[in-house]
């Protein structure tokens, strides 16, 4: 069984007579986390209910011409949040620089289109949670090969999370009704969820498959040395035996 994580789906807000009845987790300002649920109850797309995939749907039709500036702001405080991600995004802008051929993925920049890109894709895969659940964890995985290089880490996932629902969920477009603000909770903690489920079993993957490397590799290290050892006793025998 997967361990539960810090970020997870069960994550709820409570409403607020605040502005925007939100806050970041550890605050008192209208946030609170309920006790995890198992999945396929709350906290799946198969929870979503018909009203709410479609405030989804209309809700982002009407974000998406702000998506950009949006992103845009949850990235940057992502890499306040995290001195990874800004140095990731500033490796990636160098590289960039010196490369006009093709778009540099791992840019800012391209996030925020990618971003953009995916969640039109997600929104169309809402009543497919198959497919919706791989599309997400396609992306965590496809982020494991950071964590080697660049200690890209799971916490990482948990920071974009809390930025994100902060962001999204206090929009406006999306504050207007209550069917959308829970809508959008609850995608966001799926999509988090995923992605560091996706992310953590990729870097599994990567680190088994290391081990198996160095396993093999001692293997042949050690019958090398077997070898080598057995070369050196013969040669010493025969230097010991009396000359006839």
């Amino acid at each position: 069984m997967r361990r539960m994580a810090k970020y997870d789906r069960s994550y709820s807000m409570q409403d607020s007579p605040g502005a925007n009845g939100l806050a970041r987790r550890g605050t008192q300002r209208g946030c609170s986390r309920s006790k995890s649920t198992r999945r396929g109850n709350l906290g799946t797309i198969a929870s979503l209910t018909f009203s709410q995939k479609q405030a989804l749907n209309l809700s982002w039709r009407l974000l998406k011409p702000q998506a950009s500036a949006c992103f845009r702001k949850i990235f940057l405080e992502l890499e306040i949040a995290s001195p990874k991600v800004k140095q990731i995004f500033y490796k990636a802008a160098l590289v960039d620089a010196f490369n006009k051929d093709e778009d540099n993925s791992a840019t800012m920049e391209v996030h925020i289109k990618l971003t953009t890109k995916f969640f039109d894709e997600l929104l169309s895969t809402l009543d497919d949670e198959n497919e919706f659940v791989a599309k997400i964890r396609g992306i965590g995985s496809a982020h494991a090969i950071l964590a080697k290089g660049s200690n890209f880490s799971s916490d990482i996932w948990e920071r974009l999370g809390e930025i994100a629902m902060e962001r999204v969920c206090s929009h406006e477009v999306v504050t207007k009704t209550r069917e959308a603000s829970r809508a959008w909770r609850t995608l966001i903690a799926i999509l988090i969820d995923e992605l560091r489920g996706g992310f953590e079993g990729e870097l599994r993957q990567h680190r088994k498959s290391s081990s198996t490397d160095q396993i093999e590799m001692g293997k042949v290290e050690d019958e090398e040395e077997l070898h080598a050892k057995l070369q050196q006793l013969r040669m010493d025998y025969n230097h010991t035996l009396p000359y006839t």
